[in-house]
């Protein structure tokens, strides 16, 4: 049985699977089956897999969505721990080695991750993922909004029992969520100073989509609030799902989607009728204050017009 099984989910990655599979294979350590899931890929990505015959274990499966693929490798693993590599993403060669070390040395510990640097498609290093504070606990992990990149991260295999798996109907925060459950059970650690993973920057990511991305902020924290309801801080997670619910409404009205954006407005409103204030900066004067103040309840009138108007 290997020590570790690394799970690739690919959909229409052919540009990019190579580069993935072939940080894997330059790891120090040789411990590890890789598990390659192609979720229906239209490209010529199964043909890029076919020249790797022999060194990975592919399976194929109709257009799932990417927790559906991480869930298949999960149930095709036989490793005592699991790690994640997003197809666009790679590693460096130590990745596996220094976090197998942590794991085999520290029982309590459920997940270990690190900072992953983000690299343009000129190859040139833009920003930290994450950039700010991620946490060590479950506590820490809520307080903070700890990203922790999936491409970072390796966990115990026997955890997914009690936790559970990925959740589809999270997509695009599966992962936070399923990081935020096993931390109910298990402490995080951080491996600092050195990057392991590397972040690929480019325009098809999901996480371009920036109405995808709210919609998946608002869908966590308000999962958050009902499944841990006395162990969050709740006017905090509410403050949190109105001010994306707000930043939602913004992006379905420039899209004129206007009763979508008229719903999550008047929403975000219901659930914290001063939402303007979170959108406060220190820099602002008292002018300021008070137009983002009143001007949720402006962008309600005119969202309500609109609405009317556009009715069939």
């Amino acid at each position: 049985m290997a020590k570790v099984s690394v799970i690739i989910p690919s959909y229409n990655r052919q540009a990019f699977i190579g580069r993935a599979i072939d940080s894997v294979l330059a790891q120090t350590t040789q411990d590890y089956e890789l598990i390659v899931v192609d979720d229906g890929s239209t490209d010529q990505t199964k043909e890029v897999l076919a020249t790797y015959e022999g060194k990975i274990r592919y399976f194929y499966q109709s257009n799932a969505g990417i927790s559906a693929a991480r869930n298949r490798g999960i149930a095709e693993a036989n490793g005592e721990y699991v790690a994640f590599l997003d197809s666009d993403d790679y590693w460096a060669p130590e990745k596996l080695a220094e976090q197998v070390k942590i794991l085999d040395a520290k029982p309590k510990v459920g997940i270990v991750y690190g900072r992953m640097p983000i690299i343009n498609e000129q190859g040139q290093t833009i920003g930290m993922k994450p950039a700010g504070v991620s946490g060590k606990n479950f506590q820490e992990l809520i307080q903070c909004w700890g990203d922790l990149p999936t491409s970072t991260v390796m966990t115990r295999r026997g955890i997914f029992t009690t936790a559970g798996v990925f959740d589809p109907a999270m997509e695009p925060m599966e992962d936070i969520d399923m990081w935020i459950r096993i931390s109910r059970t298990h402490d995080l650690y951080e491996i600092e100073g050195k990057p392991l993973a590397f972040y690929a920057r480019h325009a098809t990511q999901v996480t371009q989509d920036s109405k995808k991305v709210y919609k998946g902020l608002v869908k966590i924290y308000e999962k958050i609030l009902k499944n841990y309801y006395h162990e969050v801080p709740q006017g905090l997670m509410i403050k949190r799902i109105a001010s994306n619910q707000y930043t939602l409404s913004r992006i379905y009205h420039k899209q004129q989607e206007y009763a979508d954006s008229w719903h999550h407005l008047s929403s975000s409103i219901h659930r914290y009728p001063l939402v303007g204030v979170l959108f406060f900066e220190p820099k602002d004067g008292w002018v300021l204050k008070a137009v983002k103040l009143l001007k949720p309840y402006g962008f309600l009138a005119l969202c309500w017009c609109q609405k009317i108007r556009k009715r069939p």
